[in-house]
Order: C-alpha cells, then structure tokens, then sequence
C-alpha cells in the first residue's frame, strides 16, 4: 500500500463508520446478519490500515484513530439510545462511556507527555475543563442507567422524542412539564456542554503539537480552526435557539443538536490520530531514503574535468 493510498483510505474510515451507522438505522432491507458482515469488515479494513500504519509505536495516535470507527461499529448493533429498547440503550450508554473515558485519558497522556514544553500552560485550562465536561457527561449516562432500574423506562419513551433531543427543547416545550422531562432536559444540557470542551480541549492539544513539532502545520492549523469552529457552532446555535422567537430559532437549534452528537467527540481526536501517524510516518528515515540516496549520488559523481576514483 503505497503512503498516498493508505493516507486517504484512513481518511474514509471515519465517515464510513457514520454512514453505516445510519444505514442500519434508515434502511430497512439491511438485517443485522448483512450488517455484521459489513460490521466485522469494516474493522478489519481498520486494522489492516493501523498495520500499515505501523501504529504500534504510537499507541496513543492509534487509539484516536480507532475511537471513532470503534464506536460506530459497536453502536451500529445497539441503534439510536431509546427506552423503548432498553437493553439496546445500556448497551449504547456502555459505549459512549467507555469512549468518553478513552477521549480523556489520551487527551492526559498526550499532555503529560509534552509536560515540559514552555507552551503547556495554555492547554491545562481547556483540559481541566475537558475533564469536568466528562465528569458531568459521565453523570448523564448514569441518569440512563437509573431510569431502567427505576422502571422508567416506558415514561421516558413517552417524552424523549422531545424533551431528549435538542432541535426540540432548546426551542421550547410546551405543556406542562413533568419531572422527567425536566430530567432529560437538564441531563442533555450536560452532554452539550460536554461536547463543546471536548472540541476545546482537542483543538488546544492539536495547537501544542503544532508547537512541539508533532504533527504537520499542513493538517494541524486547519485540524485545530475545525475544533474551535465546532466549538463555536456548539456555543452560539444554543444561545441562538434559546434567545431567538420560534420563527427564527430552527437552524441554530439544529447546528446545536448536530455539533453535540456524541460521535462528533471522536472527530478532532480521529483528526489528530492521524496526523501524528502521518508525522511519524514522514519522520522515520525510510521516508527520507530517496531523498539521502539522490543527495549521496550527486557528491559522489565527480567534477567536469576531475579524474574518475582509480579502481587498483
């Protein structure tokens, strides 16, 4: 596989993962054995490109590479979070919490790792942060936890569809609200605010290796403007579909709903997974042969007019 090629086949694996999430979702012709089989390909076309990758020694870049494929392909199986299923709901809750304890260890380690560049004072606050939008997020996934053991399962399938999805109750709800759906919508807010530190927090990373030279300015400037533009779309679609009347407030409400997805979390990470393998891929000397060998070449040829090297 040559550089060029394993470079954009590792660029689709994000949006493959998404795309046949959803067509599990929306297509109803793809059973779950057709999906398995596209499933189990899928990650092994993942693993085959981390091989190729060599990613071993970078094990923290081939996490973020593998998060996001890895949550798809899980998530696939268990479908939309809903209390009408809700053992297919504990199974996406489990998902996303071990994505989102995955998302904050690397994003520690990689900071750790570069603890004693001068420039680390400007990530600690993003990552701080970061670390108390999981926390919280980490309390919203147990809230779903709690209503299956409570046995409310079937009254929160009555509400969710509004009081669980952001394009509806950043609008506002009407009617009279009941404790659940005051839950619901208190626990979602949660998980927005968890998804904008984690575009922060990630964008700020990106910057810091910008400066420490681990990845490329080529990806890592344009990697870093998406997380805070994510970030910001997050931020300003929330305060827009809460300020703005109902005739003006549907789009916001919707970049706010689609930016704090909780797969978009993997997004920046994925970014940056490759571009640290992309990095160490350029750096190794393997990649710079030809480069060596043509420069060898040119001194060793001699002069016009020099004698050739005797061979006695």
């Amino acid at each position: 596989m040559t550089a060029r090629s394993r470079l954009w086949c590792s660029l689709l694996a994000w949006p493959t993962g998404l795309f046949l999430v959803v067509a599990r979702m929306e297509i109803d012709d793809l059973t779950l054995p057709v999906f398995a089989a596209l499933d189990l390909a899928y990650v092994g076309g993942l693993l085959v490109l981390l091989r190729a990758w060599d990613a071993r020694g970078e094990r923290r870049a081939a996490v973020l590479v593998a998060t996001g494929p890895g949550l798809f392909a899980l998530v696939g199986f268990a479908g939309p979070p809903t209390a009408d299923e809700p053992g297919l709901m504990m199974l996406n809750t489990a998902v996303l919490l071990v994505v989102a304890l995955t998302l904050q260890v690397v994003a520690i380690q990689i900071v750790l790792d570069h603890r004693a560049s001068p420039h680390i004072p400007a990530v600690v606050p993003a990552l701080l942060f970061f670390g108390i939008g999981t926390t919280v997020y980490l309390a919203n996934l147990l809230a779903r936890v709690a209503v299956v053991l409570a046995g409310a399962a079937d009254q929160q399938a009555a509400v969710e569809d509004r009081a669980w999805v952001a394009f509806e109750y950043l609008r506002g709800l009407d009617g009279a609200p009941g404790h659940l759906s005051y839950l619901l919508v208190w626990f979602d807010l949660l998980q927005l605010g968890y998804v904008a530190t984690a575009y922060v927090a990630f964008g700020a990373i990106v910057r810091l290796l910008l400066r420490e030279d681990g990845v490329s300015p080529r990806v890592g400037v344009p990697l870093s403007r998406a997380a805070y533009a994510l970030a910001a779309i997050l931020v300003l679609g929330v305060a827009a579909a809460v300020a703005l009347p109902r005739e003006l407030d549907l789009v916001p409400a919707w970049a706010a709903f689609v930016t704090s997805i909780p797969f978009m979390t993997t997004l920046v990470p994925f970014g940056l997974g490759l571009a640290m393998l992309s990095s160490r891929a350029a750096s190794r000397p393997s990649a710079r042969a030809g480069g060596s060998r043509g420069r060898a070449t040119t001194q060793a040829i001699p002069s016009t007019g020099d004698s050739p090297p005797s061979l006695a």
